[in-house]
């Protein structure tokens, strides 16, 4: 995994989507549906994603893999076209999916979505394809390191959020005998649960950072939103009902995990060369330096 984000521009994805389109046959007008670790485009009927450079085809497979074995499986989630995929477009892996209708901006209902997950988990337990470790304290950590040449972070800021993340490691260490693991979907927030606009099924989609982890992580970016981002606490709630699991005490850790990765995502793209950090990036820091109610943080 990348240690810093390096957002694209539309400018960036445009040709690159076109021409992968163009392999495939596909019929339409490109439509940017996100820029984030990938330029995801719909053309027509289909999804096609751009990689960025240095994601290994390994990486990209793994996707097209999951996505067939939970097809088999009938779980709900998003399905790669029947094309020959991935194919390499100017250094970057482009692949296709089938366009699920949706609306970009609802939140799928909690229990289904905490339903979805369950799913997930249970739908994976014999799946044996080699996966990587589930990688987060890692990449926080890179992350991390990152900000020390970055003008905008004061070294005693670092620090803490360095013993945090040193903290959380000690913890889940001592979890190990105990924490339920298996196979993770790795980012199921939100945004990447689809609610069908017709079937009103909820859908999984985005299999970048599947490994091989705690079950917890599946559930920590929905407990982020409301701890986080102002989020109706009762949405959490109702996607606990529908995980239908009991809590263990990695459920927190991973939360707490997740509110650093969230917070050292931001920092990484932390320009140095700006006259300041952002305002986004104070207030996340301010979730860290013991401030009984920090501010709400964006949606970013």
């Amino acid at each position: 995994m990348e240690a810093t984000r390096k957002p694209w521009t539309a400018e960036d994805a445009a040709p690159l989507v076109a021409a992968a389109a163009a392999r495939w046959g596909l019929a339409g007008t490109p439509e940017l549906l996100r820029l984030g670790t990938n330029a995801s485009h719909r053309v027509g009927d289909a999804v096609v994603r751009i990689a960025p450079v240095g994601r290994e085809r390994a990486a990209v497979q793994r996707e097209l893999d999951l996505a067939a074995f939970l097809a088999t499986r009938g779980f709900p989630a998003v399905r790669p076209l029947g094309v020959e995929q991935p194919v390499d477009v100017d250094g970057h892996w482009a692949t296709a999916w089938a366009w699920v209708p949706h609306d970009p901006k609802g939140v799928t209902d909690g229990e289904a979505f905490g339903a979805l997950i369950r799913g997930f988990h249970d739908a994976t337990v014999d799946y044996d394809a080699p996966l990587p470790d589930w990688g987060a304290l890692e990449l926080i950590a890179a992350r991390l390191g990152g900000l020390r040449g970055n003008p905008h972070f004061a070294p005693d800021e670092v620090a803490l959020l360095e013993r945090t993340l040193a903290e959380l490691r000690a913890e889940l260490d001592a979890l190990a005998t105990t924490t339920p693991v298996g196979v993770v979907h790795g980012d199921a927030h939100p945004g990447n649960v689809l609610t069908h606009e017709v079937t009103g099924q909820a859908i999984l989609a985005d299999f970048d950072l599947i490994g091989h982890g705690p079950r917890a992580w599946d559930l920590a970016p929905a407990a982020l939103h409301p701890r986080r981002y102002g989020a109706d606490p009762a949405w959490w709630q109702a996607v606990r009902r529908g995980y239908g699991r009991a809590e263990d005490a990695s459920w927190e850790v991973c939360l707490r995990v997740r509110e650093l990765a969230s917070a050292a995502w931001l920092f990484a793209a932390e320009d140095p060369t700006a006259g300041a950090r952002s305002a986004e990036a104070d207030v996340r820091m301010r979730a860290f330096t013991g401030e009984p109610d920090p501010p709400v943080w964006g949606r970013h």
